[in-house]
């Protein structure tokens, strides 16, 4: 979202955790999101202004199972000028992200259906008034969700190209093919995908024929696109928890999601990898799919990247380039600040291909989606950098002993 690196990725934690706050404060508060709440009649919080409302009703605007930590809560109240290891400015910054949140979590949400979770692909219909539909693309572009920019450098230590639906997988590596023909040292290739079951209801396996034949998940879209993109050959899928098959809940898995685990599709609870090999029989990439950390639901992109980053073993300063579709690089910037800087010190990079392939969301409630999206992934970076930020608490007399 931006072309200029706005901190040296090896810095330490807390510098990193402090170079967050002015990136997203760019970003949430422009004045393309300040005319994208005022076309749904909300007006982009004013610095310093006091949180309006109670602070239990966060449950009812907080994405899924999402919570606060303890060390957040605190901003809610009256009278807090700063949380601890926050200066005041900072404090305002999350404040007026966790407002901008829950404005936008009504208007600008067409994934939701009361208790039932859509896919992307199921992603809701509005009736706009004239007029309204040709702004929120015009606003949504102007939050970077519209038009692609280049890849910042010639030269990558590693490539992750993200997982999707339909035709996403195929057309981002082929953009990373094109991006490496071009020129572009891509480093260590990873495709990331999911055990997400193909759309029945709308055909999507008959969508990938092409591509990705026998595909019945995400992680076979993935492996299809490297064999036509890349003209790469998989070995045998490896099940990297230790499992026999994936027909089972995960015992491992299970043991960590008690709450919602039983409810959670075997499938969901296992990690996979596969080596990709080229025309001479030697590795050159991998794909891998994650388990969920948010049971009964599917995977997410934090999932993919968690996975991803416990086996690579990334170095501090490693150059990462993230090969995405555009309305999703704004929320994927932050989700790989958050998985990958915020923890690893990564200097990250996220592009997409070309507007004119014509993936599928391009419609005003997508972009309005996605820019959601973007604002919790914005939260979530904000309150896992306050974590990082928040001195810890003093050992209690006898705790040592404790156990």
């Amino acid at each position: 979202m931006t072309d200029d690196e706005f901190v040296a990725p090896a810095a330490s934690l807390p510098e990193r955790a402090h170079a967050v706050f002015p990136l997203i404060a760019q970003w949430i508060f422009s004045e393309p999101m300040a005319e994208l709440l005022a076309a749904f009649d909300q007006r982009l919080p004013a610095p310093g202004a006091p949180w309006d409302g109670a602070a239990d009703d966060a449950a009812t605007w907080l994405h899924l199972d999402d919570a606060l930590p303890e060390a957040v809560r605190p901003i809610f109240d009256e009278g807090v000028v700063a949380l601890a290891g926050l200066s005041p400015e900072q404090t305002d910054t999350l404040r007026r992200t966790l407002a901008i949140e829950r404005m936008a979590a009504g208007p600008f949400n067409f994934r939701a259906n009361g208790a039932q979770y859509r896919e992307r692909s199921q992603v809701a219909m509005a009736d706009f008034v004239d007029g309204l539909r040709e702004r929120i693309l015009v606003l949504a572009d102007g939050l970077g969700l519209g038009t692609p920019q280049p890849p910042r450098r010639r030269r990558y230590d590693r490539t992750l190209i993200l997982g999707g639906g339909y035709q996403s997988p195929q057309l981002r590596t082929r953009h990373a093919a094109q991006l490496r023909a071009g020129g572009i040292d891509l480093g260590q290739i990873s495709l990331l995908g999911s055990p997400r079951f193909l759309m029945v209801e709308t055909n999507e396996a008959g969508a990938v024929q092409d591509y990705a034949p026998d595909a019945v998940d995400e992680f076979d879209l993935m492996i299809g696109a490297a064999r036509t993109e890349f003209g790469l050959r998989p070995e045998p899928v490896r099940l990297l928890c230790g499992c026999a098959a994936t027909d089972q809940l995960c015992p491992s898995w299970l043991s960590l999601h008690i709450t919602g685990g039983q409810a959670t599709p075997p499938q969901y609870t296992h990690e996979r990898t596969v080596e990709l090999l080229d025309g001479s029989g030697r590795p050159v990439a991998v794909a891998l799919s994650a388990h969920t950390s948010r049971p009964p639901y599917r995977p997410d992109t934090g999932d993919t990247l968690a996975l991803w980053s416990r086996l690579a073993g990334p170095r501090a300063g490693e150059q990462v380039l993230l090969v995405t579709s555009q309305p999703f690089v704004p929320f994927q910037v932050f989700d790989s600040l958050r998985r990958l800087y915020l923890p690893h010190g990564l200097d990250i990079d996220v592009v997409a291909f070309p507007p004119e392939w014509s993936d599928r969301f391009s419609t005003a409630e997508s972009f309005l989606q996605e820019t959601l999206s973007a604002i919790r992934s914005a939260r979530r970076l904000l309150v896992d950098a306050t974590v990082a930020l928040t001195p810890a608490a003093p050992p209690s007399p006898g705790a040592a002993g404790e156990r």
